[in-house]
């Protein structure tokens, strides 16, 4: 049972990745005004592992279900017939390098401090200051309406730990307790909500409490296991420096998507698209049943506020499967690009040791062998337009 969940949340983790390949359904994570995790960082393992937990099943004594299929037939079709491909290859891009200051580690250690559970001191006789954890309680509004899912009380942010939209924090640094600060953003362009991408907001924000955390030698060598400060904040500057890498490798690839999708002209065929829609609500429904539970709970377990934003996500996921399928389809023919079968079997083999399957073999019988081939060719079309294209 445990496998058959592993091989579900792999299947799910695509769908996380394809509602970040598209401009308005994606982009970096740290871009969300909601109070929600880096997901870039955050191990499937441990959140599934989590998720066991919470719903406090015993996996042994799980009875064997057999999986429901997707019900919607992908029909034949020309791809010639809904794309022509606009510059794919020599496009340019332009990647802000991202460098990692004292500020930044000083927040990432406030960040830790938090998490660690570490005592905080509290701080009456003076406003926010960049480094500070601030209790807030926080209402967004978009066109004079508050939004769902822009809401929270007893949130508690560092500042600086650049957890929300860009410029949010900035703006509550020089708050006081007790006072309520109006805050000003645009949503960006790649932002996961279609009425939300691009568009100006406001957030009422109430102070609740503001602390700070003191590093100390205890901590350190006890908590976070260190021998001295100096290894700490260099083990710290490294994990940020990684970061930064990958947030700069996710942007150029997004940003070099994008714009070969913003250059071709693509129609989504109305089969395909009911296809992926039925086909991830599929998934989920099997991974309910998993989990001995039903769609409707497992939905609201995975932090949607409701059917209608969750269907949201799969009409996005749906798009992007469509035009990553017509473009996977037309680049590999212009070019000539192939899976080969030596970089299907290593890749398997990577994914049965990653998702603690005791063999490939035993990874490929519950596989679906044509869904990860697909996968696995996509990556490499992205690959060689990334390869092609022109920094600026």
């Amino acid at each position: 049972m445990k496998k058959i969940i592993a091989l579900m949340v792999l299947s799910l983790s695509i769908m996380v990745a394809m509602l970040g390949c598209d401009k308005k359904t994606g982009g970096e994570d740290k871009t969300d005004a909601s109070p929600t995790p880096d997901s870039s960082v955050e191990n499937e393992d441990d959140k599934e592992e989590g998720k066991e937990d919470e719903v406090g099943l015993d996996q042994e004594d799980v009875e064997v279900y057999v999986p429901l299929e997707n019900p919607v037939v992908k029909e034949d079709y020309d791809y010639n017939d809904y794309i022509k491909l606009g510059k794919y290859k020599g496009i340019e891009v332009k990647v802000t390098q991202l460098e990692v200051t004292q500020d930044d580690i000083e927040a990432a250690i406030q960040v830790e401090l938090l998490e660690s559970g570490a005592p905080g001191n509290q701080v009456t006789d003076r406003p926010a200051k960049h480094g500070d954890t601030l209790n807030i309680d926080f209402v967004g509004y978009h066109n004079g309406e508050a939004f769902e899912g822009g809401s929270s009380e007893g949130f508690e942010l560092v500042l600086g730990s650049k957890r929300f939209i860009e410029g949010f924090e900035d703006q509550l640094i020089g708050a006081e307790i007790d006072t309520e600060v109006e805050v000003n953003v645009v949503f960006p362009e790649n932002y996961n909500k279609d009425t939300l991408a691009g568009e100006p907001a406001l957030f009422k924000v109430k102070i609740n409490g503001i602390q700070n955390f003191e590093l100390t030698d205890d901590i350190i060598k006890n908590v976070m296991g260190f021998d001295s400060e100096e290894d700490y904040r260099e083990s710290l500057s490294k994990e940020l420096e990684n970061t930064n890498i990958l947030i700069m490798k996710n942007k150029k690839q997004n940003d070099v998507y994008n714009a070969l999708i913003d250059g071709s002209d693509i129609e989504l065929p109305s089969n395909l698209l009911e296809y992926y829609k039925s086909d991830i609500i599929t998934l989920y429904t099997n991974m309910a049943a998993a989990y001995q539970t039903d769609l409707e709970t497992l939905v609201n377990m995975m932090g949607y506020y409701s059917w209608d934003s969750f269907y949201e996500d799969v009409k996005a996921y749906a798009k992007n499967m469509v035009t990553r399928e017509l473009i996977v389809k037309a680049i590999c023919s212009a070019e000539g690009i192939e899976l080969t079968e030596e970089e299907f079997q290593t890749m398997a083999s990577e994914y049965a040791l990653e998702y603690g399957y005791e063999s490939k073999e035993d990874f490929l019988q519950e596989a679906d062998i044509e869904v990860l081939k697909e996968d696995l060719l996509y990556d490499k079309v992205i690959r060689f337009i990334i390869d092609e294209a022109i920094e600026i």
